[in-house]
């Protein structure tokens, strides 16, 4: 699918997901629901059933629930005229579908067919003084589980690090044939630049070297047999190619200098040089890991699409933490930056774009909670505190006017972010930083 095309349609299938939530509650409660609209005037069509207009507008960049007296509880019919309770319930329940939309999508994830690379995951360095050196990590480790849970591959145990940051985190690793168990004390949200929560540089093992011929020029590099391949030059080599591209990159980079490759030889480390040419690995047959196909029936992928929302969620609040500690900063990105996201996301197929469809759903039920004016967050903030006034709410046209003015600031906000956007995508820059 194209990409802009992918973005409008997952930009309308969150904001009708979100409407849809304060429009059903809205009708259960009673409230005169006006109009539900998708996209933003002028309107392009639409339908009168009951006492509301279903409208289908021109700018598909948002969509909107119009209730009779939304501040105004004069009218019988009114949302406002409702009790505090049913007030909080419509204007939670956008928030909350855009919550529980992602464990739909990623049961449709999970349930796809699709291509697992598998490699084992390598310790290539032990910084000094890091958890992972408390722990007793050595280089040429390989971690097999985080948590109790499997490894693919190296990202999955960063992001079994991202869900323990400041906790203790539990490893099985297989150290030369040994299976045994560490226990790594407390991993940093603040750590030294360059050493991660836990101190270690990784690296994913996925192809073995399967031949060397006598005499060649692998041969004379020091290659065996069983070799595993972790890197040549300063890139690791996962996949068909990668290897000679690495070599090529090297050579390119550092004419004349000998090209270090590092294997995991029986559990145990090694740095080679090779000859610094391109035909430095001549001899050499190398044997790949195939990817897993994987497909989980719908009895699993229901809990697993749970424990990934629940990931996502505890990841995204460790973030927070490292951001309030210094030890990352807050990149944002506006309707433009999302966009050019979801085109070079589109590229990767079926299964990333749902993913990335869930990512966003949860962020916007987040950020639409924020106790900001205009925002669903900001309307609960002026009913918490009618509550805490006793009942006595106040005037409707400060709160109109309050909603006005957060409303002005947050297209400000969009706007200047976008301004952001727009320039990096002319430099030809991306949001992912590469």
């Amino acid at each position: 699918m194209n990409g802009i095309l992918s973005f409008v349609v997952i930009l309308l299938v969150l904001v009708i997901v979100h409407e849809l939530g304060h429009f059903t509650v809205a009708k259960l409660a009673k409230v005169k629901v006006l109009e539900f609209g998708v996209g933003f005037p002028p309107r392009i069509f639409s339908r009168q059933w009951g006492d509301t207009t279903y409208s289908l507008n021109l700018f598909p960049i948002g969509g909107f629930v119009r209730m009779v007296g939304e501040e105004d509880p004069t009218d019988p019919a009114s949302l406002a005229g409702r009790s505090a309770a049913v007030r909080l319930a419509v204007m939670a329940a956008g928030s909350a579908m855009n919550a529980l939309l992602p464990l739909l999508l990623f049961t449709v994830v999970f349930m796809l067919p699709q291509d697992a690379i598998v490699t084992r995951v390598a310790v290539l360095e032990v910084a000094p003084g890091s958890p992972a050196e408390g722990a007793g990590v050595a280089p040429g480790d390989v971690i097999t589980h985080a948590d109790g849970r499997r490894l693919d591959n190296s990202f999955e145990l960063q992001a079994a690090v991202q869900r323990r940051l400041g906790a203790d985190t539990t490893w099985t690793i297989d150290r030369g044939g040994r299976t045994i168990e560490i226990r790594i004390a407390e991993a940093r949200i603040a750590p030294p630049e360059g050493q991660g929560a836990t101190g270690i540089l990784l690296a994913d093992g996925r192809i073995t070297v399967a031949s060397v011929a006598s005499g060649s020029p692998a041969s004379r590099a020091g290659l065996l047999p069983g070799d595993l391949l972790l890197r040549v030059g300063r890139s690791g080599v996962v996949s068909d190619g990668a290897t000679q591209a690495a070599l090529d990159a090297w050579i390119e980079e550092t004419p004349g200098e000998p090209v270090p490759i590092i294997v995991l030889r029986g559990g145990t480390l090694t740095t080679l040089t090779a000859e610094p040419e391109a035909g430095a690995l001549g001899g050499l047959t190398l044997d790949v890991r195939p990817t897993e196909p994987r497909s989980e029936p719908v009895w699993r992928a229901v809990p697993m699409s749970f424990r990934q929302t629940w990931d996502v969620l505890v990841i995204f609040r460790n973030e927070i933490s490292r951001i309030a500690a210094g030890a990352s900063s807050l990149d944002l990105v506006g309707p433009v930056g999302i966009a050019q996201i979801t085109t070079e996301i589109a590229g990767a197929g079926l299964g990333s774009l749902i993913t990335w469809t869930a990512l966003l759903s949860i962020n916007l039920a987040i950020v639409n909670m924020l106790p900001i004016p205009a925002l669903d967050g900001g309307r609960i903030m002026f009913v918490l505190i009618e509550l805490a006034r006793g009942g006595r709410r106040l005037a409707p046209e400060k709160e109109r006017i309050a909603h006005m003015v957060g409303f002005a600031i947050l297209i400000s906000a969009i706007v200047a972010v976008s301004i952001g956007d727009i320039q990096r995508l002319i430099s030809g820059g991306s949001p992912f930083g590469n």
